[in-house]
């Protein structure tokens, strides 16, 4: 098979990996060692790519006079804004009403899931979640610890391409009778896109049953020339939500908004579906963050329509020139196997050599530098599997690629 099954025990495991890892990290901050990191990256900042006109409208004039909370579904032109941006990308005839704003994906994965999960008055259903791996395993937490869900992870974890292939695969998942079946689309770490025609099927055989198909497309950026999602209106069922934000997108990740789109019923109001969950988890975000990423909406509706220029290209083309200078020299390494990458700013390496993740990890902290294990994302710890995040200045990059190169050279003395 070209999968590897999980069941809860195995993802607690994956989810343990990512404390290991921090918990080393804190030791090594408290020596003082660390000089770079390719851990998680953030490639921009509001001030770098909003304009001064915008800046003075988030300090001075709004076009609200209000400065209290926003609505529990999020700013209603931020919502008719996003719903008319996806409509261009994919076809699709979304309304405000498909649309919930939450702080951040991963709020938006926790509220899907306790809605699915029907809690109500202290009771709730323990569902089934398929999920098709590799992805970021500690969104599981609290469906299994606290919601008692039943995870079974279906890890594509291969390292010539870490997505389903054949139809055989699909049906193979839907033997076990989920519930949801949960999809990362590109796949977290390595960023590759799920096959189109794979999910148009799994879509046509779920969508009259009660299975719900959520799909996080957080990964959703920077793709490699002909890679997309690849969307079209077969993408807007009822049993489809999907889940994204502007962290990465825009570079924003400090605002923490992110989105869900799906049938309305299932978006509801203050008092049932997604919305009257947001109310609890405070998911509104500040209407200063809703007023930037508007403005930016509208400069992609922009793009899109009469082909101006995109707000961030030239963060886009510095974040290019890094991830070819990174594949460069990563490729003059006989030790290094590169995954196949389709999108986003983080680029997956194989290692070979080393004890496991962790040993790999306290000597890169030795050597001064972070990258980030990929035991948390379904990689086995033998594998030596890394992520590195190219978002990142210049000087960290060399620092951190210059560690990387000192191991492996250390390593075969």
């Amino acid at each position: 098979m070209r999968y590897v099954v999980k069941n809860n025990e195995d993802i607690k495991k994956c989810m343990r990996a990512f404390n290991e890892y921090y918990g080393l990290l804190r030791e090594y901050i408290d020596k003082g060692t660390l000089k770079s990191s390719l851990d998680r990256g953030a490639f921009t900042h509001p001030s770098q790519i909003l304009n001064k006109d915008i800046i003075n409208l988030l300090g001075g004039d709004r076009h609200r006079i209000s400065l209290g909370y926003g609505q529990e579904a999020g700013e209603q032109i931020l919502r008719e804004k996003i719903a008319e941006l996806e409509n261009l990308k994919h076809a699709t005839s979304y309304t405000s009403d498909n649309v919930v704003i939450v702080a951040g994906a991963w709020s938006g994965v926790e509220i899907v899931f306790e809605e699915l999960s029907n809690i109500e008055q202290g009771k709730f259903k323990k569902i089934k979640i398929a999920v098709i791996g590799p992805t970021h395993y500690q969104l599981f937490q609290r469906p299994i610890e606290v919601f008692g869900s039943e995870v079974v992870g279906f890890d594509f974890i291969n390292f010539e391409g870490s997505t389903p292939r054949y139809k055989s695969e699909i049906d193979e998942i839907l033997a076990i009778k989920p519930d949801v079946i949960f999809i990362t689309n590109p796949n977290n770490p390595v960023g590759e896109y799920f096959p189109t025609d794979l999910l148009k099927y799994l879509i046509e055989i779920t969508k009259d049953t009660q299975i719900k198909l959520v799909v996080d497309e957080m990964q959703n950026f920077l793709p490699i020339e002909g890679k997309s999602l690849n969307y079209n209106s077969w993408i807007q069922s009822k049993n489809v939500i999907r889940i994204d934000s502007f962290s990465k997108h825009y570079g924003l990740a400090e605002y923490r908004i992110g989105w869900i789109i799906c049938d309305k019923n299932h978006a509801g109001n203050r008092y049932k579906g997604f919305i009257s969950r947001v109310r609890g988890f405070m998911g509104n975000a500040p209407r200063a963050a809703n007023d930037a990423i508007l403005s930016l909406i509208n400069l992609e509706i922009g793009v899109l329509r009469d082909g101006k220029n995109s707000p961030i290209t030239k963060k886009e083309n510095s974040l290019g020139k890094k991830y070819q200078y990174i594949l460069e020299t990563l490729s003059k390494n006989p030790e290094i196997k590169i995954l196949p990458r389709d999108a986003c700013f983080n680029l997956t390496i194989q290692l070979r050599g080393f004890a496991d993740n962790n040993d790999v990890s306290r000597r890169l902290m030795e050597a001064g530098t972070l990258i980030m294990p990929c035991e948390g994302y379904g990689y086995n710890s033998k594998d030596l599997v890394i992520r590195i995040t190219f978002a990142e200045r210049w000087k960290k990059i060399k620092h951190s690629l210059g560690a990387l190169n000192k191991i492996i050279s250390d390593l075969k003395r």
